[in-house]
């Protein structure tokens, strides 16, 4: 049955997809997806998702047949528009529950692989009516709700820091790290001097408003060190900061192409989204973390504290920094050799475990064995 690490199944798996939101919780998935479309012969896939996520507009280019809810995550934060849009999760809740049921009436699956995000909570709920098997995997240092809720009769939950399964000790959990997805990109042209280094300051798609503010306030104060700086500001920022170009400033609204940016970056200035961290782990480049204050459960700040605690990273609270503070501190590791290489030694070092290997593999066993 298992011929050359692909598994020709006798009986047909219909497969379901669900989690996004966020390119953290939908990337993931997408990957995982696109290493079991080439490793199974016999099956059907489908995908669940929200019509509000990034998913909504990235799904159609995976040939899938698609449900998409009109649902949205809970804001945590107490006002009054938060609590009338909780009364209106309950009737998406509602209808959106009776909109994947029939889903799964109509498509049998017979597995479904979740990666979190309030998107996958429905299917999964649904999952267990039906009795379905299923898989998670969860992206960040600190588990989110839908993996604490339903990953107690998972097959597996797949870590994606290892340190996760002290908060799911009734749960069958394998560190997996976070599964990347690859694709082809278009070449990028750069102003890069190659007798200096090179620093990237990423915000993700949207950018970050607060990271660009250091990044100005670098500019306006004269403070930022003779180096290569390539700044993503966010597509819709693009139009207010693209005056700082010039030889050694490089403004870029949004890049598809981050493995090159990577590629030629010798220190990073981010956010710690879990997907953001992997990346950098992957590439092995030492970073500046600023996490987002307002991360649910500041799960940001424990996705960087991994790498920081194998002294990889450095970690700056935002009520710690101010632009000046952020080039001293660029400016100290770049001109000191010793931080530095220590920095790129201790990242690659780390454990970097084959994640679609370890995923795959494992649901493919599944599949065999029953």
């Amino acid at each position: 049955m298992l011929k050359n690490g692909d598994l020709a199944l006798v009986r047909k798996v219909n497969i379901v997809f669900c989690g996004g939101g966020t390119g953290g919780h939908y990337y993931p998935l997408m990957a995982i997806k696109q290493e079991l479309d080439k490793r199974l012969k016999n099956k059907s896939m489908y995908y669940i998702g929200s019509k509000y996520g990034i998913e909504s507009q990235k799904i159609i280019s995976e040939n899938l047949e698609s449900l998409l809810i009109p649902i949205r995550g809970l804001n945590r934060s107490f006002s009054i528009k938060n609590l009338l849009n909780s009364f209106l999760l309950l009737f998406e809740l509602f209808f959106g529950f009776i909109r994947v049921f029939l889903f799964f009436l109509k498509n049998k699956p017979n597995l479904v692989i979740a990666t979190g995000g309030y998107s996958s909570f429905l299917p999964l709920q649904v999952a267990r009516i039906f009795n379905i098997s299923y898989f998670l995997h969860d992206q960040n240092s600190l588990p989110g709700i839908v993996t604490r809720l339903f990953g107690k009769k998972a097959k597996i939950v797949f870590l994606g820091f290892d340190s996760a399964k002290t908060y799911l000790k009734k749960s069958n959990t394998i560190f997996s790290g976070n599964p990347l997805h690859s694709k082809s990109y278009k070449d990028i042209s750069l102003n890069i001097d190659h007798n200096k280094r090179v620093l990237l300051v990423v915000g993700g798609s949207q950018g970050s408003e607060f990271l660009n503010s250091l990044v100005l306030e670098g500019i306006k104060k004269n403070v930022i060190p003779d180096i290569n700086l390539i700044w993503l500001v966010g597509k819709n920022n693009f139009s207010r900061y693209e005056e700082y170009n010039n030889s050694s400033i490089n403004v870029l609204s949004f890049v598809e192409n981050m493995p090159y940016l990577y590629g030629i970056a010798d220190l990073v200035v981010s956010r710690s989204g879990a997907m953001t961290v992997s990346e950098l782990l992957q590439f092995e480049k030492p970073a500046i973390f600023i996490p987002f204050r307002f991360a649910a459960e500041n799960h940001q700040y424990y996705n960087a504290k991994v790498l920081e605690e194998n002294f990889a990273s450095i970690i700056i609270q935002e009520k710690d920094i101010t632009g000046e503070v952020l080039f001293k501190k660029i400016n100290e590791i770049f001109t000191n050799e010793k931080i530095y290489s220590s920095m790129r030694k201790n990242i690659k070092a780390m454990n970097k475990p084959n994640s679609l290997k370890i995923i795959t593999d494992n649901i493919l066993e599944h599949l065999h064995v029953n």
